[in-house]
């Protein structure tokens, strides 16, 4: 994928953190809202924050590549927990942050549909959930599951750090999603995902999206890669969803 010249000047622009400066809102314990963005508008939203978050850098690098691989049943009942609006409900998930070679074997409850909670453990960069992921989905009692690889998911993620509030910002794009037959791509698609340890209205990134009238936009990456891969006939709920992304890219281009 051919790098944005003005994206590569915003980015620089930020203070930097590193993985120690970003622990201070690690937020294990969270409040997550989702949000969707023309990448075509990206720049001038990180325009408005430059003075209100600091930007991750690692070894000289600020946007990073990740792999997600999602884990569900032959039925996918963790999917069809989320379609079906399960207020209690879990992804299992290993992610490799191909940039540092490490790799974190995940469970992330949501509970009440409104607090996320995530534990996770470091593991290796294969596909098997050894012992130790098996102790972590017992401690969970997750281990009744007969989980098998599910999607995986490939994208570049810049996370953002506020300095007056307590929150982070993780922003996604260049979406890649495959099975073992099937591969999607969302090229002109930004998400956008604020992580606080209560909803803050008034936060710098709150403020700006909401004055573009951006809404929160309630799918999961691994839902919607389940849809545009058609892994499942049960899609009612989020259909609606992806239409909306691809008016919003069709609109505004990649």
């Amino acid at each position: 994928m051919a790098v944005n010249p003005d994206s590569v000047a915003i980015l620089s622009a930020f203070s930097a953190v590193d993985l120690s400066g970003l622990e201070r809102v690690k937020l294990m314990n969270r409040v997550d809202q989702k949000f969707i963005l023309p990448e075509s508008q990206l720049n001038e939203l990180l325009h408005e924050l430059l003075s209100h978050y600091h930007i991750l850098e690692i070894d000289g690098k600020r946007e990073f590549a990740y792999d997600s691989l999602y884990y569900d049943t032959n039925q996918l009942d963790l999917y069809r927990d989320h379609h079906n609006g399960k207020p209690n409900r879990v992804k299992i998930r290993k992610r490799d942050y191909l940039d540092t070679g490490s790799s974190y074997f995940e469970i992330k409850r949501k509970i009440k549909g409104y607090r996320t909670e995530k534990y996770r453990i470091q593991t290796g960069m294969d596909a098997e959930i050894g012992s130790d992921e098996s102790r972590l989905l017992t401690a969970h009692d997750l281990e009744h599951l007969n989980l098998i690889p599910s999607i995986k998911i490939h994208y570049h993620r810049i996370t953002l750090a506020g300095i007056e509030t307590p929150e982070r910002i993780t922003i996604d794009r260049a979406l890649e999603f495959e099975d073992n037959e099937h591969r999607q791509h969302l090229e002109g698609l930004v998400i956008i995902e604020v992580k606080q340890d209560q909803v803050k209205r008034e936060s710098p990134i709150i403020k700006a999206l909401r004055k573009r009238r951006n809404r929160p936009f309630g799918i999961s990456k691994y839902a919607l890669g389940v849809v545009l891969l058609r892994l499942s006939s049960k899609t009612n709920a989020f259909r609606h969803k992806v239409t909306k992304i691809n008016q919003l890219i069709a609109n505004y281009g990649a």
